[in-house]
């Protein structure tokens, strides 16, 4: 079973599609912008003493189920040059959920899988190594990069509409 995390702030955009393209009967996909959660904020570095202030928001819970899946699987746009908000606000909270439960953390690094939808990587170099930034202890291709501008894809153009792009989503996820 899968735990597939779409990260774009709109709907039924690319990464929404990727998600809905690679689950099967028994997955679970989430959509990131739908959970009530806090990004970090307006605090004392409560989780470096014991408790993140925000602990009762939605993503403690979405953490834990992490545990509960054969694969976890982030897909992930690019916006304005970066990983969308949206996932940095997953990045950072990942801190106090790992240091309360730091005997979780390979186990779900192990089933961490990530798909980043950009521009190209002439104009934005820094963005798959970014998202690799989770598995430098690895030598394995944990991260894929869909590139739209390579199939001159606009921004809303989809993604799935290229063979190759399907041929490598499936390489990748049945790897």
């Amino acid at each position: 079973m899968q735990l597939l995390i779409s990260f774009s702030a709109r709907a039924n955009g690319n990464c929404d599609q990727v998600a809905k393209y690679i689950s099967r009967s028994k997955d679970k996909i989430v959509y990131f912008r739908d959970l009530n959660v806090e990004s970090c904020k307006r605090c004392d570095y409560e989780c470096f003493d014991g408790r993140c202030k925000y602990r009762g928001d939605g993503m403690y819970d979405l953490y834990a189920e992490m545990r509960n899946f054969d694969k976890v699987v982030l897909i992930v746009p690019m916006y304005c040059g970066n990983p969308a908000s949206l996932y940095f606000i997953f990045s950072e909270r990942c801190q106090d959920y790992f240091m309360q439960n730091s005997e979780q953390y390979e186990s779900v690094l192990k089933k961490l899988f990530i798909i980043g939808i950009f521009g190209d990587k002439e104009s934005s170099p820094d963005f798959i190594p970014t998202l690799q930034k989770w598995f430098s202890s690895s030598s394995d291709n944990r991260v894929l990069g869909i590139e739209r501008h390579k199939y001159g894809l606009k921004l809303k153009d989809s993604v799935l509409s290229i063979d190759d792009v399907k041929k490598q989503i499936n390489n990748f996820i049945n790897k």
